[in-house]
């Protein structure tokens, strides 16, 4: 957590000038798109969050279902 937060005051908060909340809900929900959809982590072997959880449930699929089912 405290990476991400890094992470995003570094990139965007330190870097605008906000002028209304609702402009920054848009910059924070842009940024925050952008961070799961489209950038790869190191921490999750260069994937993006999105493919990493796509893998993990296709996987994993089995596994789960049988555990809810219990």
């Amino acid at each position: 957590m405290e990476s991400y937060n890094d992470k995003m005051r570094r990139e965007l908060l330190n870097g605008e000038l906000i002028d209304s909340v609702l402009e920054g809900q848009v910059l924070l929900d842009d940024w925050r798109e952008d961070f799961n959809t489209y950038r790869p982590h190191q921490s999750l072997g260069y994937l993006t969050p999105v493919e990493f959880a796509r893998r993990w449930r296709m996987e994993n699929e089995g596994r789960v279902s049988q555990r809810v089912d219990r």
